[in-house]
């Protein structure tokens, strides 16, 4: 029994067409870092086990750091040498809450990354909507959770329909 068979089976009378996306821009976040609150755009990387910033960024915003060697291979192979660490440097969110974070140093200049260990020291979710886009939410000290969007649907990306010049 194929979709349509079984849509039909379940009482369908018009078979609905899903959305479904062949891919989703990033989500990024505004933050300031370190005693001097320096801004910065950060994509929020669910796949990203470290947190990363570019060395170039940790000078201008004054980190703390301690030599570390060791390189870092991304999805595509590709590799990036991480330099330093900055522990324990503090971070205010857009919403104006206030928290600590481990970054390694990248060599070389890319996006600031808050990875995994962001997400999970500050119990943050993500979530998506077609009408908000991705949605990213924290508990609050008095106990409510803070939704901010981190990629709206307006944004380019979403796309719905095949990739150009492919087969038909």
């Amino acid at each position: 029994m194929d979709l349509q068979e079984r849509l039909l089976s379940f009482g369908f009378k018009e078979i609905p067409k899903p959305k479904i996306h062949y891919a989703c821009p990033l989500g990024f976040m505004e933050i300031f870092i370190g005693k001097e609150e320096y801004p910065i755009r950060a994509l929020v990387d669910t796949g990203a086990e470290l947190n990363i910033i570019p060395e170039e960024i940790s000078i201008k915003a004054s980190l703390t750091t301690r030599n570390l060697y060791m390189n870092l291979r991304g999805i595509g192979g590709h590799t990036t040498s991480l330099v330093a660490l900055s522990e324990f440097t503090p971070i205010i969110l857009a919403s104006g809450e206030e928290t600590l974070i481990h970054f390694f140093i990248a060599k070389r200049s890319f996006h600031t990354v808050l990875g995994r260990p962001f997400l999970a020291d500050n119990n943050i979710r993500l979530e998506f909507s077609h009408k908000q886009g991705e949605i990213l939410s924290y508990q609050e000290p008095d106990g409510r959770r803070l939704c901010m969007p981190i990629c709206k649907p307006q944004a380019l990306g979403w796309q719905t329909g095949p990739p150009r010049g492919m087969d038909l």
